[in-house]
């Protein structure tokens, strides 16, 4: 599973460039949208060890069964201490296998190991995470603008 990150930007068509500049445009863009999916990260992260889903709202609470479990493999020696609230966070590989890639038209923000992959459909489906709301949306079309204008 893969979230492109979405940015408009203009010109659209570097044809309209000069040939002269159009690598280093090509470049910054590229650049800019790395930044901006690597800030995207970082907000998927924050908000999911908060609990929070991008549609709103907290997460849909673990089964009590789930959350007796994650609770009780702490004392296994897995760990750091667990909470029994949802942040999708058992053993922090899941999270931790989120990357970014980029070229100089878009970025995609995906995960590096299948067995994640797997996870995130049934997790995403109970609870919303992988995605941004409007508001984050605004929030990386700014960080982008603002990655762009930096030489």
């Amino acid at each position: 599973m893969s979230l492109a990150v979405k940015v408009n930007i203009k010109p659209k068509n570097f044809k309209d460039i000069p040939k002269k500049m159009r690598k280093s445009v090509q470049a910054q863009v590229k650049r800019a949208l790395s930044k901006t999916a690597e800030v995207g990260i970082n907000i998927i992260e924050e908000r999911t060890e908060k609990g929070m889903g991008f549609e709103g709202g907290k997460f849909k609470a673990y089964t009590k069964s789930y959350a007796k479990f994650k609770v009780k493999s702490t004392a296994k020696g897995g760990g750091g201490a667990r909470s029994s609230f949802p942040n999708l966070k058992l053993t922090g590989q899941m999270m931790s296998s989120i990357r970014a890639k980029a070229n100089n038209k878009r970025a995609v923000i995906s995960f590096t190991r299948s067995v994640e992959q797997e996870k995130i459909k049934g997790n995403n489906r109970t609870r919303p995470f992988f995605g941004f709301s409007r508001a984050e949306n605004k929030e990386l079309g700014e960080k982008f603008t603002r990655f762009l204008d930096e030489r």
